[in-house]
């Protein structure tokens, strides 16, 4: 079949739709009632009479150089591979996975786009791959593809209503039917529909589509992402009677102690209508004849259990005519703020979020509905109870699952310009998000936004987008929504304009200092302290971290127009090959990138939880305990809706004894209560332990442990020997050029390279943006031995550290005692300023010392994200011991550690902290070696590495927030001392 190609929308400015529907609700219609109680929610849009999923093997030709599509294509005599939809071209073969964050892909032009022709040189002034340099750069053999999928599909009744819904397309398509042209529409992640009746006939029919690598649109869809292509999303075809329903309604209004609902249809053709609204003691129905083809029925005074987060209570409403039933879920919520605080039915709330992806490491955007609950899940399971759609309209399942297991959705636009800062000189924001040419693109989005998910409770404030500046468009976008909904609109880049801020003030990675200003209304922008203020985007989950997060909830939990935040974000980005080895940013050959800056969430590739997951669900715990001194503790409720009594704490002392607690503060309320213990404090004396107090807090709702936190009340720490340097040294220690080296049966502990370690391995937020990290004066420290004393009983050895900037003397001073060799090491800086990123003492064993045993804290912890862990003895092998980020660095370091030993089976070495606890790293590989990882296959194993140190800096989110806090920090102008013992 023949087919005339359309060659200009998807670069005609005026043109972002042709033929395409209105947009509507997103449901799923049947037959009647019976089939539509019986089918789940998961498989409600594949199994319905009157849709059919198109989704399958479509035959699909890719054209990398859009110069070879013809204007007039022969789908008889083509030759088509083959290709599953939904799915992403790059993670199929066709292209190359390509991820960038804040540029575009093309030389800056709006809103020209490359046509057929060579991209051509783009300019740009910062990158992870450049860092900040203005550049021209030419990006070769890079053209707009193109790629045309075709399938067949059966029609048994061309005189009913037949309708393709494509549910989510990048970033364009041309819709053909039949050797037509249907229609033509752009915005990626929005539902586009066509109305196909009088292109079809009963029997097999043609579907044709032409996508587009980029069109017009894709200056609004800039987001920190891999850059998809093709058919992402499922793919219906809509079969109607006449007198079915073409759209939903539901709206809601507080009105005294009860709810007032209305419920709306518009139909194909007027006929009578049936809303059926029921569950937890409602039973309520209308019959309605519309008019105009449109009905509405109103139900008042409904005596409703309103729905939040923490009891996610929904009904049934029925939307039926004859021969067509729409069911859908509905809840009942109240969103308003007063003065500068943020309610939910009549409730503060605080919002305990996280910026949600539709991501996938095998298939890019394209998530299956299994997938979808899966991260929902997780996000409960987390105690996550709000999710940021960033930076576009999810899949519409997800909100659906929201809906049921109780999460608040912030829900966006897909709107992202932040390449206009980064091709311009100087940077402008608000290039094209002011540019009323504009304005209809802008608001065809905050339209199909909210038509598509207008009846969602889960949905609790609309967002206009993400880092797109403004203002002129964004206002329109506002005044649409703000004609619809009575829903707070958040727009955080509204700070780049005068305005800086519409419903709620928003802010990304802002210094906690000015958090607390805003929290006292003291801070000099009046927009963020005269209502309430939301951090869209905190907590920098990249690699090792988020660092301090728990800082901004200090301050959240102590100012009521403060509401919460999203940590950044949910899950890596990353491209999962068959050998199970994963790639980032610049693996593909991209011409530019912006490297494992899409590595960057709180969950791996594959959902394994990382340590940002477990200190995001311990600061999130509903439940938080303190010693106040003595026996007094303060409990305190951090959820808005729940009773304390829901939960039960059980409560462990380090002494063995057990006991129960059923809190009873309310909601966001702290209340103190007594617990003895100078019984517990005799035990843990008398058997020379710490006294601990673990407190497991279960949800008895559903039975399950939300919570485990441990307050440590007395510290035991061995003290050192009393005859250090009073006995002889082990014959088996040897010191070869300054360094310690101890025989063992059969092989031998050396110092590793550097003994004296005060860098470590960056960590993701130890960069910045101009790719500079706080480690770069220190990774190419040298050691160089000034003086040897050697005695019997006692070596001292004097070492100067030459790093970049500074100078460093070591004395390292080792004793022999009964117990075992003493080891002080004492730090000097001669000359330097600032911080010290660590001070250790690090050593080499052969790597069948695989067993590790150490008492400190039972994961992986820094001084300024430790409190997720707690406090004791731990078995692992070494392995255990590093965490699998996807870009190799510092991981997997223990505070608070009392002792630690690492044994082949046959001999064991301990290392025992004396007078002050000690940090703990054990590696399959050298620090050093670490330098040069770029992923998992590089950590290749070379031995067994013991690093026991003073102290660690702290992680901070200096990649893109706040660096390290001071009081994490340790600064050179100090001396330290390091001491422990080690014993064979």
């Amino acid at each position: 079949m023949q087919y005339r190609l359309n060659t200009s929308n998807y670069h005609d400015f005026q043109t972002y739709e042709v033929n395409r529907l209105p947009p509507r609700s997103y449901f799923i219609p049947y037959p009647d009632r019976v089939q539509a109680d019986q089918v789940s929610a998961a498989q409600k849009r594949y199994c319905s009479p009157k849709v059919v999923c198109l989704n399958g093997e479509w035959d699909f030709k890719f054209y990398p150089r859009p110069s070879e599509l013809p204007e007039v294509i022969d789908t008889d005599t083509m030759r088509f591979d083959k290709l599953d939809v939904p799915s992403c071209w790059q993670f199929r073969g066709y292209a190359r996975p390509f991820y960038v964050n804040m540029r575009y892909q093309f030389p800056y032009q709006p809103p020209e786009i490359p046509t057929i022709e060579k991209v051509g040189k783009a300019f740009c002034w910062i990158g992870s791959d450049y860092g900040i340099k203005p550049r021209w750069q030419d990006p070769g053999e890079e053209y707009n593809y193109v790629g045309v999928y075709r399938r067949f599909f059966q029609v048994e009744d061309d005189l009913k209503n037949h309708v393709l819904s494509f549910l989510g397309v990048a970033s364009c398509i041309d819709v053909y039917v039949n050797g037509s042209f249907v229609g033509y529409s752009e915005g990626s992640h929005n539902t586009a529909e066509f109305d196909i009746s009088s292109y079809i006939h009963e029997g097999e029919n043609e579907l044709a589509a032409v996508v587009h690598r980029w069109c017009n649109g894709t200056y609004l869809e800039c987001q920190d992402m891999f850059r998809n292509n093709g058919i992402f999303r499922d793919v219906l075809l809509r079969v109607s009677d006449d007198s079915d329903i073409w759209d939903i309604g539901f709206k809601t209004q507080k009105a005294g102690n009860g709810y007032r609902a209305a419920a709306s249809v518009k139909l194909y053709a007027d006929g009578e209508v049936t809303f059926t609204l029921e569950g937890n003691g409602i039973c309520g129905r209308r019959t309605v004849v519309s008019r105009n083809k449109v009905a509405k029925a109103v139900f008042e005074n409904l005596d409703v259990t309103e729905w939040n987060a923490e009891k996610p209570v929904l009904y049934n409403l029925y939307y039926e005519v004859a021969g067509c039933c729409v069911k859908t879920r509905v809840g009942f919520k109240d969103v308003t703020i007063k003065d500068t605080v943020f309610y939910l039915n009549d409730h503060k709330v605080k919002l305990h979020g996280v910026n949600h992806h539709d991501t996938s490491c095998e298939n890019g955007y394209t998530l299956t509905p299994e997938e979808i609950e899966r991260d929902m899940k997780l996000c409960k399971e987390y105690n996550i109870d709000t999710v940021r759609t960033s930076h576009y309209p999810p899949d519409p399942y997800l909100l659906e699952v929201c809906d049921e297991l109780g999460i608040y959705v912030v829900d966006e636009a897909d709107l992202e310009t932040h390449g206009t800062m980064s091709h311009m000189v100087p940077p402008d924001y608000n290039r094209i998000s002011n540019d009323p040419k504009w304005a209809k693109h802008y608001v065809d989005r905050a339209r199909r936004l909210y038509q598509r998910d207008k009846t969602h409770v889960s949905v609790i404030m609309w967002s206009l987008g993400n880092e797109a500046g403004g203002i002129y468009n964004t206002d329109r976008m506002y005044d649409y929504l703000k004609k619809h909904t009575k829903l707070p609109i958040h727009y955080e880049s509204a700070i780049h304009t005068k305005k800086k801020a519409y419903d709620v003030g928003s802010e990304m990675y802002p210094p906690v200092r000015r958090v607390h200003e805003i929290g006292e209304k003291t801070y000099k922008v009046r927009q963020l302290c005269d209502r309430p203020y939301f951090l869209c985007e905190y907590a920098h989950a990249m690699g090792v971290g988020p660092g301090d997060a728990e800082s901004y909830w200090k301050e959240i939990y102590a100012y009521d127009n403060l509401m919460g935040g999203c940590v950044w974000e949910m899950v890596d980005h990353a491209v999962l090959h068959p050998d199970g080895t994963y790639t980032y940013g610049g693996d593909h050959g991209e011409w530019e990138h912006d490297g494992n800056f899409c590595v960057d969430g709180m969950f791996y590739p594959d959902r394994a939880p990382s340590t940002g997951a477990r200190i995001m669900k311990y600061i999130y715990r509903p439940i938080r305990m303190r010693h106040l001194g003595g026996d007094r503790f303060e409990v305190f409720n951090t959820t808005a809706f729940s009773a304390g009594n829901r939960y039960r704490l059980e409560c462990r002392w380090s002494d063995g004894s057990e006991m129960t607690i059923v809190p009873e503060a309310g909601p966001l309320t702290r209340m103190e209560i007594t617990i003895e213990t100078k019984e517990h404090r005799e035990a843990a004396g008398a058997a020379g332990k710490d006294l601990t107090l673990m407190i497991v807090t279960i949800d008895t709702v559903d039975g399950r442990e939300v919570a485990r936190e441990q307050i440590v009340l007395e510290e035991k720490i061995t003290k050192a020997p009393k005859d250090a340097g009073s006995v002889k040294l082990p014959e088996n220690l040897s010191l070869k050029g300054g360094k310690p080296s101890l025989k063992l049966d059969g092989s031998l502990m050396t110092a590793s390279d550097p003994y004296t370690i005060l860098f470590r391995a960056p960590t993701d937020n130890d960069f910045n943006f101009s790719l500079h990290h706080c480690m770069e004066d220190f990774v190419g420290q040298k050691e160089e031995v000034l003086s040897v004393e050697q005695e019997d009983n006692k070596i001292t050895v004097t070492t100067r550290i030459l790093c970049k900037k500074q100078i460093y003397t070591c004395t390292d001073c080792y004793e022999g005692s009964e117990d075992g060799i003493v080891v002080t090491s004492r730090l000097h800086c001669e000359k330097g300023k600032g911080n010290l990123p660590r001070f250790g003492k690090a050593f080499r064993l052969d790597q069948s010392f695989d067993k590790v045993s150490y008492l400190g804290r039972n994961g992986e912890s820094y001084a300024d994200m430790k409190e997720q862990t707690q406090i004791e003895t731990v078995d692992c092998a070494v392995s255990d011991m590093t965490e699998p980020n996807i870009r190799p660095q510092e991981s997997g370091n223990r505070c608070d550690c009392r002792w630690a030993s690492v044994s082949n089976g046959k001999q064991t070495v301990t290392f025992t902290a004396l007078d002050q606890a000690f940090e703990l790293g054990i590696k399959p590989y050298s620090d050093r070696k670490l330098l040069g990882m770029k992923h998992r296959e590089d950590e290749m194993r070379t031995g067994t590495y013991v690093t026991v140190s003073a102290f660690q800096m702290g992680i901070g989110t200096g990649i893109c927030g706040p660096k390290t806090a001071q009081e994490y920090c340790y600064p050179m102008e100090r001396d330290y001392e390091l001491k422990f013992l080690i014993q064979v």
